[in-house]
Parts: C-alpha cells; sequence; structure tokens
C-alpha cells in the first residue's frame, strides 16, 4: 500500500459478517469524504451500510465520486471493476436501490474504465 493511502487505512479493521448480510464489514476510524450536499451524504451512507457490505462479498467497492444535478457519479473498483456482470450489478442492482431509496436521484453514472480491470471476481 502506497505511504497515503496507508495512513487513510491506519485504525481500520475488516471483518467477515455471516447472517443476515453475509459479506465484508469495513470500519475505518479515519475521516470520510465530507458531503456538503444532504442528498450527496445519504447516497454515501447507503453505499456504505446497505450495498457495500454485499459488493465486498464479491470483492468489490463502489464508491460515490460526485453529486451533482440528480445525478450520482460513482466508480466500480476490486471486482468490479472489468467483471463481465458489473453492468447488471449497477443497473439491476445498486441504481435500483439507489433511486427506490433517493427520490431527488434520477441517474447513476459509472465511471469506471472496465477495460482497465485486472482482477475481476469471475
Amino acid at each position: 500500500i502506497d505511504p497515503v493511502s496507508a495512513e487513510l487505512l491506519d485504525g481500520a479493521t475488516v471483518d467477515f459478517i455471516n447472517g443476515d448480510s453475509t459479506g465484508f464489514k469495513f470500519d475505518n476510524p479515519n475521516e470520510t469524504p465530507n458531503w456538503d450536499d444532504p442528498i450527496a451524504a445519504r447516497i454515501q451512507d447507503l453505499l456504505d451500510k446497505d450495498i457495500n457490505p454485499g459488493i465486498a462479498s464479491h470483492g468489490g467497492l463502489i464508491e460515490l465520486l460526485e453529486y451533482k444535478e440528480g445525478k450520482a457519479f460513482i466508480l466500480m473498483s476490486g471486482g468490479c471493476q472489468g467483471c463481465g456482470s458489473a453492468s447488471v450489478t449497477l443497473s439491476q442492482g445498486v441504481e435500483a436501490r439507489l433511486l427506490s431509496e433517493i427520490p431527488e436521484l434520477v441517474e447513476v453514472i459509472d465511471t469506471t474504465d472496465h477495460a482497465a480491470g485486472t482482477n475481476p471476481f469471475y
């Protein structure tokens, strides 16, 4: 891990949860992005608490890069980058969940360069 990223992960823990929401649980005590926009904060919260634990069970992660004019720009990484099922996961899972929970959101845009994926799960 590069030194800058290592500082951001200092004190972080990873645990595997088996139960209602099976998957990896990440707890990072370090500062997370400070979303001034309350809608962006809600999107990030939903990603962190409900979506990423399931995505993590396949080695992936979805991050909110920006929220602007009803559009959420996201980045898929880890096992999601380059995965043949990433578009289905995004459209039928992640986007559907975000749109149903956050009425102000009108579109989710994947900014990931999936051709550069080096470690897809499938």
